[in-house]
This record gives structure tokens, sequence and C-alpha cells, in this order.
């Protein structure tokens, strides 16, 4: 299989190895200049919806964002496949191969449901079984291993709001919260993915129901809903209470100088 010459596909080949540990503490919180590098390269990828493109023959194909769909999709699969998730954290590859050589068929699967774009196809048994059955034949073990790696290692979210600071802001509005005076407050849903996902999405952007299920890719679904600019009004009394200072910094969207800014700020060598 002849795959796009990647950054992705670099650091699945990588995976296969055996990296060495981290020498100290710091160099555990405090990721390298390439790091960085490529961390902001990913969020940008995430941002355009960039798909992973790979070859198998003379056949291309892509690797696309993960949708909320997908994700309950290729969940069924993912469990079929008995992964040992240690081993899939100390040895990627090792683990991505032994699941190809015991369970090629779910492994198959998995890509197959990652390179379909649109709801029709995903849903469509028949594309899905036609491109599951491609896979399991043309692809070579260590070709579908570094592919089962790719597709199990899609969700960066976490890595991209430390980054971009919306863990730390979130942080910082609960500690606003905790010192308001909600004891008359009652909230009521939200106690599922419907109210916290798909209807908060929808009610917020007026959206519909199957663009935020089957067209916005999850990454940047989760990010707009943590990064969502909110406002918390206190009492004086609360304010006096709260000791977190007022220094969050909100973009101006609408400024075309202040986002050209932080586009021109992010590591794009």
């Amino acid at each position: 299989m002849e795959k796009l010459v990647s950054r992705n596909a670099h650091n699945v080949k990588a995976a296969g190895s055996n990296p060495a540990p981290a020498t100290n503490k710091q160099s555990k919180q405090y990721p390298s200049m390439e790091e960085t590098k490529i961390l902001e390269l990913d969020i940008a990828d995430a941002i355009i919806d960039r798909p992973k493109g790979f070859s198998i023959g003379h056949r291309h194909f892509y690797l696309y964002p993960m949708t909320l769909g997908k994700m309950y999709l290729t969940q069924r699969v993912v469990e079929n496949m008995e992964i040992d998730t240690a081993i899939l954290q100390s040895l990627p590859f090792g683990e991505a191969l032994r699941l190809v050589k015991t369970k090629r068929e779910d492994c198959a699967m998995l890509i197959a449901y990652h390179s379909l774009k649109t709801k029709q196809e995903v849903l469509n048994n028949r594309t899905v079984t036609t491109r599951k059955n491609f896979f399991a034949k043309e692809m070579e073990d260590g070709d579908m291993a570094s592919m089962v790696i790719m597709c199990l290692a899609w969700d960066n979210t976490a890595k991209f709001m430390h980054h971009l600071k919306i863990d730390a802001e979130i942080e910082r509005m609960q500690k606003v919260m905790a010192v308001k005076d909600n004891k008359n407050t009652y909230n009521f849903g939200g106690v599922s993915i419907y109210g916290s996902v798909i209807d908060n999405a929808c009610e917020r952007y007026g959206w519909t129901y199957d663009y935020v299920v089957w067209e916005i890719s999850y990454t940047n679904l989760q990010l707009m809903l943590k990064d969502g600019i909110k406002s918390v009004f206190l009492s004086d009394e609360e304010a006096k209470r709260c000791h977190v200072p007022k220094d969050g910094q909100v973009l101006d969207g609408n400024n075309i100088e202040t986002m050209q800014e932080v586009i021109e700020g992010m590591d794009w060598s």
C-alpha cells in the first residue's frame, strides 16, 4: 500500500518501535517545539476538516474526520475487536498487528467506516461491505495495522483544548460559578448526549439534527461547545468572594486583523 507522505503516516510508522521514555517530569509536562508545531498543524487540519489520504494500488482513499454518528457505528466494531488498551498504549503497532491477525474483518470494517464520508454511505450496508472486503483482501498486515492505529487515535480534543487554553478557561469559569448564589436555581436536562450535545448545538447554532450527528466533525463540535462565549453576572457580594482575575481574553472573530494575528501566530513551518 502506498500512503501519502504526511506527518500522520510518519507518526504511525514511528509507533511501531519502542519510543524512549521521557527523561524527566518537565519533558512530559512541556511539549517540545516539534511537538507543538505538529499539534498546531493538527489543529489547522481539524478546523478545515482535512482528511488523511492513502492508496492501495491505483485506488485512492481518505480517512475522514469522525462525526458523532460514525462514533456510534465504530464503537460497536471497536468493542468486538477486544483491544488490550494497556498494550495499545505501550506498543501500539504490536497490538494493532495482533488485531489484524486475529480480527482482520473487524479491522477492515473499522477502516471502511473511517473511509466513508456521508450518512448515506456509512448506512449503506452494500457500500460498507464492499469497501471492507476490498481492504481485507488487498491490504498488507503492516499497512492495515498502521491504518488501525490512525483510526483508533483520531480524538485529539483534550490535547487541542489544553494547547488552546480552553480547559484553563473552563476551570476559571467554574471558580467564578462556585461563588455564585444559585440556591434558587434549578437546572433540568442535559443528562445524556441528546441534551448536552445535540440539542445544545441545534439550539445555539440553528443546525439540523442530521448536521450535528453526521456532518460536522465531533472534534470541531466539542471545541465549539466548550469554547462558546459565556458571561456570568455576580452581585457585589459575590464579587467580593471571587478571587478570579478578570483577565480572560475574548477574540473578536469579526475583526480581520485579530484573526490574521491568530493564524500567523501558529507554527506552519
